[in-house]
């Protein structure tokens, strides 16, 4: 026995030694590895399944275009597609599934984990091998029942469909490194946060508004100021801020009957009925009560029986925010279709007696704020439908949430429930923070400024659109659909208003590239890439 142990260290010295300290060359090790074990897996699929192959049609997404091909096998840890384009090992994706028509919808991520050429015909096809990534058990549970129902069915198989969106982000591939390799300390960085997503799967298909029909001028605001001591506030707001005019609301209205008739307008230019709604988000800052949800009462306004409902606020960006919330949902399978709806009084909100300078300063914002209705219909998007949201990009830089309050706790004191705003302050942090939700989400689209046919922003006074979209962020006027001067500062009906305005005006038409460009007290950030 012991003259083996001379010829077993002989035979190591042979064998150059491995820095196990080197910690990048184990992980590149181990990398491989893994995709090699992935890769004789999912290849010994393609034998298995030669006879039994499930053939779905698939539809790539990178680099702006559209490729097509099929799929050769799907199993509930990856599937196998065919295809006229390679993609490289590591591309990290999203798998769309669509089984029959109604049977359901998943969403998975998941990882390249090979790619080789189909045969040796010359061909341009590939085979393409992808390792799903941290799939939830109910994930799982739907998948296999996709599975056996698409092997037994062939008139499901035809009508089923699978969308692959290459995504650009490191999301995915931290996901596929932790699942591998759960050795990864949890208190290391290295997933950043989420500003962005690429799983959308939802259009808006359409859009509603109300708009009062009593018109405010700067005389009407004259009257209705109360505090001693100020001329021509209405005059004089309109110099500094450009508006001309603002809607008020009958006193007797509340929100949400401002909101049930922008629904209804909805409703019928999206040719829908209100009982197909799955989901209604009602988003506006003012509400009919605290408790319930505005959302019930409209829902019964607009009989829509069958709708799940709630509200969710997020000042002025409410709006964009639901629209991000409900294609969640639809892109969960959550939901087939839903409808984000505001309604805005403001009045009740606006400082007519203020007692300082000071409370005068504050408020005079708030006298461009104007009254209005606004909706939005979505629903889900389709195997090569080339209209819906294709990106989002949303911060929040929650230490200037003291730059505009309305309403307080002290709810013993009605005057602190008054609306009051620093525009300075919002003036500078806007063009501080925004250029880099522009840039960022125009990289994740594609997108050039020159490729947007709209910029639909949140309505603030003329100096600061000017300030903000035009110069800082380069956007040509004639790019930009600005309602302020008319209507005022709409809060959460600002955006589906303007793009009411714009459908009205012929400024846009199907299949435009429109950015929705939000911003709003907190300070919040938030903007929508959408092909109308």
């Amino acid at each position: 026995m012991n003259t083996l142990v001379p010829t077993f260290y002989e035979r190591r010295k042979s064998i150059l030694s491995i820095d196990f300290t080197d910690r990048r060359k184990v992980q590149r090790r181990r990398n491989e590895e893994a995709t090699s074990l992935e890769k004789r897996r999912l290849i010994s699929q393609i034998r298995r399944h030669e006879r039994e192959m499930i053939e779905v049609p698939v539809c790539l997404q990178v680099d702006g275009k559209e490729l097509t091909g099929h799929t050769h096998n799907i199993s509930l840890g990856g599937l196998l597609i065919i295809i006229n384009s390679s993609l490289a090992v590591g591309t990290p994706i999203t798998a769309q599934f669509s089984f029959g028509e109604s049977f359901c919808f998943l969403n998975i991520v998941g990882q390249v984990v090979f790619c080789s050429p189909r045969g040796n015909d010359g061909s341009s096809q590939y085979v393409i091998g992808i390792k799903f990534s941290a799939t939830r058990d109910i994930d799982q549970k739907i998948l296999s029942t996709a599975i056996q129902v698409l092997r037994g069915s062939p008139s499901t198989e035809e009508k089923s469909s699978v969308s692959i969106i290459v995504a650009k982000d490191n999301v995915a591939p931290d996901v596929m490194d932790f699942h591998l390799r759960t050795s990864k300390s949890l208190e290391e960085p290295g997933i950043p946060a989420v500003r962005k997503s690429t799983v959308h799967a939802s259009k808006i298909i359409g859009w509603g508004s109300y708009l009062p029909p009593q018109e405010i001028t700067a005389q009407e605001i004259n009257k209705l100021f109360k505090a001693e001591g100020y001329k021509n506030v209405g005059e004089v707001v309109e110099a500094l801020t450009g508006i001309k005019s603002r809607r008020y609301a009958d006193p007797e209205l509340y929100p949400s009957d401002l909101a049930a008739i922008a629904a209804q307008d909805a409703l019928n230019n999206a040719g829908m009925d209100a009982n197909d709604l799955d989901v209604i988000i009602f988003c506006g800052i003012s509400h009919d009560f605290d408790e319930p949800a505005t959302a019930n009462v409209i829902k019964e306004k607009i009989d829509a029986k069958n709708a799940y409902v709630f509200d969710m606020t997020n000042a002025c960006n409410g709006f964009v925010t639901a629209l991000d919330s409900l294609d969640a949902m639809i892109a969960s399978g959550r939901c087939e279709s839903g409808m984000v709806v505001t309604g805005e009084r403001a009045l009740p909100y606006l400082n007519w007696d203020p007692k300082t300078r000071e409370d005068f300063k504050l408020s005079i914002f708030g006298y461009t704020v104007g009254e209005a209705g606004g909706a939005a219909v979505m629903t889900r998007t389709r195997a090569r439908d080339t209209r819906g949201i294709k990106a989002r990009w949303f911060s929040s830089e929650s230490n200037h949430w003291r730059l505009a309050l309305a309403g307080t706790l002290e709810g013993a004191n009605s005057y602190n429930k008054f609306f009051r705003s620093d525009g300075l302050g919002l003036e500078k942090i806007s063009i501080k923070t925004t250029p880099r939700a522009l840039q960022e989400i125009t990289e994740i689209l594609g997108w050039t400024i020159s490729d947007i046919d709209l910029v639909v922003p949140h309505q603030i006074p003329v100096s600061l659109t000017d300030n903000l979209y035009h110069k800082a962020l380069g956007i040509s006027y004639d790019k930009l659909i600005h309602i302020f001067p008319r209507y005022g500062n709409l809060a959460t009906a600002s955006m589906p208003v303007a793009v009411c305005e714009a459908i009205k005006l012929n400024r846009v038409k199907e299949n435009d590239k429109i950015l929705l460009a939000g911003v709003a007290a907190g300070f919040s950030i938030g903007f929508i890439g959408l092909v109308f």
